[in-house]
C-alpha cells in the first residue's frame, strides 16, 4: 500500500470534508498518532486504536466511535462508526463529493429482527475504498470504512465466507 496515494484519497474524505475532525489519514505513521485522543492496543506487528475523550465529528455529523488499524506501524484501515439514522445523509453527502457509488447489498440476519437488507455503498479513488454499510455490529450503528483496494477484497472474502444460504449473521 502506497502511503502517498492512501493519504491523499482520506485527505479528500475526511480533511476536505466540512466539519471533519479527529479522523488520521491512511498510511499515517502509528508514532504522529495523538495519544491523548486513542487508546491502542496490540502487537509490534497490528495495532488498534480507539478514539476516547472529546467528542469527534467527521462529514459535519457526530461519530459514536472510531478505530484505526495500523499494519507495521502504517495506518491500514479506518472506521467511523455513526448512528444508523445518518445513513441516508452520509451517503448523500459522498455521492455528492464522488459520484454514485457501487452497491453491494446483501441480505442480513439478526435475532429477533429477522431477515433484512443492508445497504453497502462503496466508493473506488486510485488504489483506496471508501466503505459505508448501513448495519454494523447491531441495527442502530452504521459504519464509514477508509481502506486500500486489497484490504476491500480480504473484508469481502471473509464476509462472503460467514455467509449461510446467502444470508450473513450482523
Amino acid at each position: 500500500m502506497s502511503p502517498r496515494h492512501c493519504g491523499a484519497f482520506l485527505f479528500l474524505l475526511a480533511g476536505a470534508a466540512s466539519g471533519a475532525q479527529g479522523i488520521e489519514a491512511l498510511g499515517s505513521q502509528l508514532s504522529e498518532l495523538d495519544r491523548g485522543l486513542y487508546t491502542c492496543a496490540g502487537t509490534s506487528v497490528n495495532t488498534q486504536c480507539r478514539a476516547h475523550g472529546k467528542p469527534l465529528e467527521h462529514l459535519g455529523l457526530p461519530v459514536l466511535g472510531v478505530t484505526l488499524e495500523y499494519r507495521s506501524e502504517l495506518l491500514n484501515r479506518t472506521m467511523v462508526l455513526f448512528d444508523e439514522a445518518r445513513f441516508a445523509q452520509i451517503e448523500g453527502s459522498l455521492t455528492a463529493r464522488f459520484g454514485a457509488p457501487e452497491i453491494h447489498d446483501e441480505q442480513l440476519r439478526s435475532g429477533m429482527a429477522g431477515a433484512f437488507v443492508n445497504r453497502v455503498r462503496v466508493w473506488r479513488r486510485d488504489v483506496n475504498v471508501a466503505m459505508l454499510e448501513q448495519y454494523y455490529g447491531k441495527i442502530t450503528s452504521s459504519a464509514l470504512r477508509y481502506l486500500s483496494q486489497e484490504d476491500f477484497r480480504e473484508l469481502m472474502r471473509a464476509r462472503d465466507a460467514g455467509r449461510i444460504r446467502g444470508t450473513r449473521d450482523l
